[in-house]
């Protein structure tokens, strides 16, 4: 077996040292489970594959994770210093090692080793070691690119941050951390051996990058057969080895290609498992359906626009399953050289592999000339984005240009991006554009909906649940769309969510629970007990986690079943266990079991991966006081202040705790800010205009509900407090427009037939 641990990382050992680190590596091979003693090394399995071999070594997998040396190292070590963000570094080269020098936690100067390269193109980024068995990517990376292409730099990843040594994103804090966030994807039989007691690692893996047995499982019976000649295509001694995705032939007379055979996931779920912006479910991936050992992220405003584009890294599969080709059974490898992940047919001749060339590569189809820029299929149908600065990555939702919510929604199109800074060529010219070419999409579209519910329009509620019974759209749309339900109760809303629990998609019976989130816990529990065992895991997570609260006011046969998806629910949960995000999760479901004093304890540990993790300072400032400690809230509270000032939670937060202390005139900026943050919510505002009423400045209190009410239409309390308002301003002129919106989302409320009928005489 070939297992290595951070603690060895492949340098070369002093003599002196080697009977210790003998020692040493014999312990670490006998902690190993029996499940991973059965990994044999990507060197064994190279011996009889050589032509996987060599596309795995021209793979981005294969340059992923290497020994730092003169033959891996392309960034310039010679010395180069470069100063971002207000500090200092520098990178050299020391007896063959590598080096940088730059800033500690601390504020100090300090040496690390660079013990890894991490990536080949278009960037490398560098793993430092900075003790307790932690590897950090360093935020300056190397940019691999020609000059020619601006290339040949050292670069800061976040240059419109500001970066100090209490930010998030700071080179030695946990959203650099590889042991965390990057070494189960590139990696091969990882394991991270985190320790919480000492908030450490000593993680252990067989390959460094990814080899065979990260997506086919352990590997000693495939060699073994291999050695006795009896290997086979339905004999390979893997544990996992995925069914051949369709093929496709075209009919006579059509212009797409028909599947043939029977359509399945093997290949989605090998590859999403770490393809996809997603939270892992259990320890070991290999083999299990993606929504069993992952919980997708949706599509919401912060990873996706409005329409589904891809805004954030979201890796692909979460805008691949919002496509047509996904849903007729093509699947990565269709496209993708499963090991090398390079395309199997360059240019549009990729896509003509199901698309009729005479059809669709033709001027008729897109409009350009041929072999132009704008007749590539991808750069009309999978627009680029740019993460890290350099590096492009392509939309897979296949989504065709609609110019037209450009202009409506402020999504971006492939149309004006094209054409960027040419005189009069705008989204109107690029929509009349279309029309002309007979291109002219249809006038309906989910974004529409997506977009009204997440300003939190009740009057969406109808078309949005219409939308999400039709079955018409893919599953990751239709649960989106559902998921936001959440904050919209109601009869209609109830009734979809019941019925989309028996949705045959994991993704929609999932959103179906958290649309439910609204209702108090007793009428959860009755709707969702029937469903405690969901044959998809990612669903059981998703109940545990909407009625755990209940356990304790159950009988004991009840209890038992709730018990059963909870357990269930913390085993996922250590998964992650060493993200701070997960541990206020860990800490929320103590509070929700009443155990206080754990529940402190997980708040205290994810702050301890993170200090400047803003939701868990928040949370845990709430939690002092809750408990009657809430002198101890305030020093929280600053520091998030410090470390997210545009954070609209933070502001709010701090305002609420100001109020509480009676500091009104203090806690009004505070408030005041928070409603007009990005990330800002309606009841930010209307807690805002409370205080400014409070203080007798009701006219000023109008004036942001108001404004309000522009940003998020139809929300019930933003309408009824501006109607009294008005009234209690002598403004009743006014009120009949606000009170007819009242009536439209809420005819049947007794206040608002009060209105109505004083209004009305």
């Amino acid at each position: 077996m070939n297992i290595h641990s951070f603690s060895s990382p492949g340098q070369r050992l002093d003599p002196r040292c080697a009977m210790i680190f003998m020692l040493f590596l014999m312990t670490a091979l006998l902690s190993v489970s029996s499940y991973g003693a059965n990994y044999v090394g990507a060197s064994r399995c190279a011996s009889c594959h050589q032509q996987q071999t060599k596309e795995w070594q021209q793979s981005d997998h294969f340059h992923a994770m290497q020994s730092a040396n003169a033959t891996t190292v392309l960034g310039d070590f010679s010395n180069a210093t470069i100063k971002l963000h207000g500090y200092a570094s520098r990178f050299f080269i020391d007896k063959e090692q590598y080096f940088v020098e730059t800033m500690n936690e601390s504020g100090s100067k300090q040496v690390f080793p660079v013990l890894y390269t991490f990536g080949y193109h278009p960037l490398q980024q560098y793993l430092v070691d900075i003790g307790h068995g932690k590897l950090q990517a360093f935020d300056i990376a190397w940019d691999t690119r020609s000059e020619a292409e601006g290339g040949q730099r050292w670069f800061h990843l976040q240059p419109d941050e500001k970066i100090t040594t209490e930010h998030p994103f700071f080179w030695t804090r946990h959203f650099q951390n590889w042991n965390s966030r990057c070494a189960q994807c590139h990696s091969t039989n990882l394991q991270k051996n985190y320790s919480a007691k000492t908030n450490s690692y000593n993680t252990q893996w067989s390959d460094a990058n990814v080899s065979c047995e990260a997506c086919h499982g352990p590997g000693s019976k495939h060699v073994d057969l291999a050695k006795a000649k009896k290997l086979s295509q339905k004999v390979t001694g893997f544990s996992h080895q995925a069914q051949q995705p369709l093929s496709w032939e075209f009919k006579k007379g059509e212009a797409i290609a028909s599947p043939q055979g029977i359509k399945n996931s093997d290949h989605t779920n090998m590859c999403g498992s770490c393809h996809s912006l997603r939270t892992q479910l259990v320890e070991k991936t290999t083999g299990e359906n993606f929504h069993d050992s992952s919980r997708l992220q949706l599509l919401n405003k912060g990873s996706y626009f409005d329409d589904g584009q891809i805004r954030e890294e979201v890796f692909v599969m979460g805008s691949f399953l919002q496509s047509k080709m996904h849903s007729k059974g093509v699947t990565c490898n269709n496209c993708h050289n499963p090991h090398s992940g390079k395309v199997l047919i360059q240019d549009n001749g990729l896509c003509s592999q199901c698309h009729d060339p005479g059809v669709y590569n033709a001027n008729k189809h897109h409009h350009h000339a041929v072999n132009s820029k704008g007749a590539a299929c991808v750069n009309c149908h999978m627009p680029n984005r740019t993460y890290m600065q350099v590096d492009e990555r392509r939309d897979h939702s296949f989504t065709i240009p609609r110019p037209d919510l450009s202009l409506t929604l402020d999504v971006p199109n492939v149309c004006t991006q094209c054409h960027k800074g040419e005189q009069g060529k705008d989204n109107a010219w690029a929509g009349k554009q279309l029309s002309e070419w007979d291109a002219k999409p249809d006038d309906e579209h989910w974004a529409h909906l997506n977009y009204r519910a997440q300003a939190g329009d009740l009057l969406v509620t109808r078309p949005l649940t219409t939308a999400v019974e039709q079955n018409v759209l893919p599953a990751l749309i239709r649960a989106s769309l559902l998921d936001q339900l959440s904050i919209m109760p109601s009869r209609v809303s109830v009734e979809t969510a019941q019925k989309s629990l028996h949705d045959s998609s994991p993704l929609v019976r999932r959103a179906a629970v958290n649309a439910l989130e609204a209702l108090p816990i007793e009428t959860r529990w009755q709707l969702l007990s029937p469903y405690l065992k969901d044959e998809s895991r990612s669903v059981r997570f998703e109940i545990a986690e909407s009625v755990a609260s209940i356990l304790n006011r159950l009988p004991p046969d009840q209890q038992t079943d709730l018990a059963e998806i909870i357990k269930e629910y913390r085993q996922s949960l250590s998964v992650s266990s060493d993200a701070p995000s997960t541990q206020v999760t860990i800490a929320n479901l103590e509070l929700q079991l009443g155990n206080t004093g754990a529940a402190e304890q997980a708040y205290l540990q994810a702050l301890r991966i993170e200090p400047g993790y803003v939701q868990g300072l928040i949370n845990l400032a709430d939690f002092y006081r809750q408990t009657g400690r809430e002198p101890e809230a305030e020093p929280l509270h600053k520091k998030a202040l410090r470390i997210a000032p545009d954070d609209g939670a933070v502001h709010h937060s701090y305002g609420l705790f100001l109020i509480r202390r009676q500091k009104y005139d203090v806690a009004l900026p505070y408030l005041k800010a928070a409603s007009e943050q990005a990330n800002a919510q309606p009841r930010y505002a209307y807690v805002y205009a409370i205080a400014l009423d409070s203080k007798n400045r009701t006219n000023a209190a109008i004036k942001v509900l108001e404004k309000a009410n522009e940003r998020w239409p139809n929300q019930y309390d933003l309408l009824m407090t501006l109607v009294l308002y008005l009234e209690k301003a002598g403004d009743k002129q006014s009120i009949y427009k606000y009170l007819s919106a009242l009536t439209a989302i809420a005819p049947n409320a007794p206040d608002v037939k009060q209105l109505v009928k004083k209004y009305s005489r």
